[in-house]
């Protein structure tokens, strides 16, 4: 995400040019005295007291639009944004192309959490301005925060070609990319769920998380169906290299580059991205795309996203460098070395709210919760509703045995969120250790669909034998150790099936 610079220079440039605006002849002195002390109480920053002196002055000059922007900047700037928001819109009804009006409305919208209502008068402000990289990232972001991925992509590519040295940018660049990738797979994976590109995107996400045996495992399933699809073997051949099997890789090596190249009248997706032409492979995807493309066009957003990276780590360091560190740390499920990173992210931001909630979330995935609560409860004194800080500190509690505590919290979470299942899973979970068996079933049926290893089927099939439901209780228990005769048969074939071994005959 693009942020608002705290200095906000060219806001505080728009309030002086606005107070530059003389008053009527007909105005009197007093409300010619007022006005200066206003514009004295805005140049030494005391925005709240101004504010009274400005309600005044647009109640004693009705219609005069710059006194109203003046009023809506002091109400801005002293943070109470919801209350500047219709002054601003006033001021843009009256005067559509009013710059300062425009930057203030978007920037109160975002400190608002409003980036959907932002997006409107900042693709304004750029149609004026197209030069202002700040409201062009500011645009970006909103539009990444609304999911427009292929506008928030234009725009933070725009921005990189304007100024490569900001990290800001490439990291935008690199999110709105990688969302395009997963939404193309998503489109893939419903179209075609067994297909062989399915496999080989699932053995490069593999690959690159450095799980081998499961990449190769995907690798060859794919190859069953597609041996002379290009990059099955040269991903083969980087899992034998990283597996210490230097002649097979030598050999898989040798069958990619014999792997004669795609027909680029039929596949220019597949043309675009072995040529390195990564924008042109995804330039037009329609509707009823056929799987292959999907599949090209999938690996070109997954290229364009690590090429993003790639200028991202070479800058210097920033908290989006530190924020990158941190994702990749997740997906490789190292949670303490995550959160470091988003504690170093935090000590070039201190402020960064958002980050304070990353570095939380990163610190209960470690099942560090004495570190994680404190901060948790300093961000629900901001955010007291907050639905998924209030399942972060009642997980906590309850996790630390502390059913007390917790519940009142998780209340909260799940009356805030019907969608944060896990919230309902700690629900069901604490309800039963506090022995209200027959009011924890109904959270641990909802939770059901997070069942993986059988553990909540079995918590049920105790409340409801709690609860004096003794057929229900039958029922899922043997749900629970159905699960886990399942899980026991795919992990004894899955070890068998992912053993590394040398390569097939072509």
């Amino acid at each position: 995400m693009f942020v608002v610079s705290p200095k906000r220079l060219a806001l505080q440039a728009a309030f002086f040019l606005a107070l530059t605006a003389p008053l009527a002849v007909s105005q009197t002195d007093d409300l010619a005295a007022e006005s200066r002390h206003a514009k004295e109480l805005m140049a030494d920053r005391h925005f709240a007291e101004a504010i009274p002196v400005y309600e005044h002055l647009v109640k004693a000059v009705p219609g005069n639009m710059g006194l109203l922007l003046n009023l809506a900047l002091a109400e801005e700037m002293a943070g109470y944004h919801a209350r500047a928001i219709p002054h601003f819109e006033s001021v843009l009804k009256a005067q559509p192309n009013n710059v300062p009006a425009l930057v203030s409305l978007s920037m109160a919208r975002l400190q608002l959490n409003q980036s959907r209502e932002a997006i409107a008068p900042l693709r304004k402000l750029i149609v004026l301005q197209p030069k202002d990289l700040n409201a062009l990232g500011m645009l970006a972001g909103a539009e990444l925060n609304q999911s427009l991925f292929d506008d928030a992509a234009q725009h933070y590519r725009q921005l990189t070609v304007e100024d490569g040295t900001d990290p800001r940018a490439w990291y935008g660049l690199g999110k709105a990319y990688e969302a395009l990738a997963a939404r193309t797979f998503d489109r893939l994976n419903k179209r075609a769920p067994q297909s062989p590109y399915v496999a080989i995107l699932l053995a490069d996400t593999r690959l690159q998380r450095r799980q081998f045996r499961s990449a190769f495992f995907f690798y060859r399933e794919a190859q069953k169906t597609l041996p002379d699809l290009p990059g099955i073997h040269a991903g083969l051949a980087l899992v034998y290299r990283e597996t210490d099997h230097a002649d097979w890789a030598t050999a898989e090596q040798k069958r990619e580059e014999a792997i004669p190249p795609p027909d680029c009248t039929e596949q220019a997706s597949a043309c675009a991205f072995l040529s390195g032409q990564f924008l042109d492979a995804v330039k037009t995807v329609p509707a009823a795309a056929p799987p292959a493309t999907l599949f090209w066009v999938t690996k070109a957003y997954n290229q364009l996203a690590v090429n993003a990276f790639d200028h991202l780590s070479q800058l210097p360091e920033s908290v989006q460098i530190h924020a990158l560190k941190a994702q990749t740390f997740h997906d490789h499920r190292q949670y303490l070395e995550a959160a470091n990173e988003w504690r170093a992210a935090l000590n070039l931001s201190p402020a960064d709210v958002k980050l304070k909630h990353e570095l939380a979330a990163a610190l209960f995935d470690a099942k560090d919760y004495q570190s994680a609560m404190p901060l948790v409860e300093e961000l629900l004194a901001q955010e007291p509703k907050d639905p998924e800080l209030n399942y972060l500190i009642g997980a906590s509690l309850w996790r630390t045995e502390q059913p007390d505590k917790a519940l009142p919290y998780l209340e909260l979470a799940v009356q805030g969120h019907a969608d944060i299942l896990p919230a309902d899973a700690a629900m069901g979970l604490t309800l039963a250790a506090l022995n209200k068996n027959a009011e924890a079933i109904p959270y641990l049926k909802k939770a059901l669909a997070l069942d993986d290893d059988g553990s909540l089927h079995y918590s049920l099939a105790r409340a409801y034998r709690a609860a004096g439901q003794t057929q229900l209780a039958g029922e899922a228990m043997q749900q629970y150790q159905k699960i886990q005769k399942q899980n026991q048969e795919i992990n004894d074939q899955l070890a068998k099936e992912a053993e590394i071994t040398g390569p097939t005959s072509p």
